[in-house]
């Protein structure tokens, strides 16, 4: 048997340098610092959208409505930005095609990317994706972060790969796709795997080595219930 472990530490910061003039828009809580020639305006979306066209981002793509602006005034400066969970984070660099984003993937783009909600078939609502799905066009770098470790497919043309809904994080937007049961009845309700999407090359799909449902769930479990009386009555008036 032959195997391979790849250790690294959860977690990731990207220090984004722009030229004067140049722009890059983030999600709200992504900025970890930036330097003095820096500036910042915060908004509602992109720029260029509508108000209606940015709550519709929002809302059904699962992302934050205002959105960080930054822009390099009177010489180069550096952002530095985070994701809110420990993992990865990843660059695509966008040259005039598009990628569709899992919820919560997105941290930030250059201003020649787009960002809009794509309706997706009813394969991605019950693949724990949603039926709407955040789609980035346009040519410039894309940053997208994932929970634990991210990894990289190159798909084949021809080529079928299997994952777990919950361990995809974007994938381009020119595959073809379905969502469906792994295996039969007794798989789907005792194997944990709960749906699969499977992809058809050619094409790259990026992964997550963790699952943020899972993980949340499984925390949920093991909180214990307001009356197990274990807990602390913080409406009791006592110091805690």
């Amino acid at each position: 048997m032959e195997y391979e472990l790849e250790n690294r530490p959860s977690y990731a910061v990207a220090s984004v340098e722009l030229s004067p003039g140049e722009e890059l828009t983030a999600e709200a809580g992504a900025m970890v610092s930036h330097t003095e020639t820096i500036r910042m305006e915060t908004g509602i979306g992109d720029s260029d959208e509508g108000f209606l066209e940015s709550v519709k981002d929002s809302v059904l793509g699962d992302e934050s409505l205002f959105r960080n602006r930054f822009t390099a005034e009177g010489g180069d400066g550096v952002v530095q930005i985070a994701a809110t969970t420990p993992g990865d984070m990843t660059v695509r660099d966008l040259d005039g095609d598009s990628v569709y984003v899992q919820s919560g993937a997105y941290e930030a783009a250059g201003s020649g990317v787009e960002l809009d909600t794509d309706v997706g078939s009813l394969d991605t609502l019950f693949g724990g994706e949603g039926l709407f799905l955040l789609k980035a066009s346009g040519t410039g770098p894309l940053f997208l972060s994932s929970f634990g470790g991210i990894q990289e497919h190159e798909v084949d043309a021809g080529e079928v790969f299997t994952v777990d809904s919950g361990h995809v994080v974007a994938w381009d937007a020119a595959m073809e796709y379905n969502t469906e049961r792994i295996g039969g009845m007794k798989e789907t309700l005792f194997s944990d795997e709960g749906l699969v999407m499977r992809f058809t090359g050619p094409g790259t799909v990026l992964l997550q080595t963790r699952n943020y449902g899972e993980f949340v769930s499984d925390l949920a479990g093991r909180l214990p219930s307001g009356n197990s009386g274990g807990g602390v009555d913080v409406d009791a008036g006592g110091d805690i």
